[in-house]
């Protein structure tokens, strides 16, 4: 997110497309999963009645209750997250990747600059 706000960073020796490309798609997918997983955390407990704790204050409900919808999205949600641990796994795998064996600056950009 932050990188479309400057200049974004070149890696050198520049990836292939097809590299390029795949952590676009990647790096869309985590943003997917920010998004959508709190919603349908949102979701589930609205569905099942409960309360939204949000920092000290209380969410309002985005659904009324319904018990089986709230099992179904549980169920989604889980799912999600479960695909989500493996797109992670990936990104973090691609980056020792490109620190170990291409040796390219990939992984020195993601770190703070001192």
């Amino acid at each position: 997110m932050f990188r479309h706000l400057g200049t974004k960073p070149v890696i050198e020796p520049t990836p292939p497309a097809w590299q390029n490309h795949l952590a676009a798609l990647v790096h869309l997918l985590l943003y997917a999963l920010m998004i959508a997983l709190p919603l349908l955390g949102w979701l589930v407990l609205s569905a099942k009645g409960e309360s939204i704790p949000f920092f000290g204050m209380q969410l309002p409900p985005l659904i009324g209750e319904n018990v089986s919808l709230g099992k179904q999205l549980k169920e989604v949600h889980e799912t999600i997250a479960t695909v989500g641990y493996f797109i992670i796994g990936l990104h973090a795998l691609a980056a020792l990747f490109h620190h170990y064996v291409v040796r390219d600056n990939t992984l020195k950009l993601m770190m703070p600059r001192r």
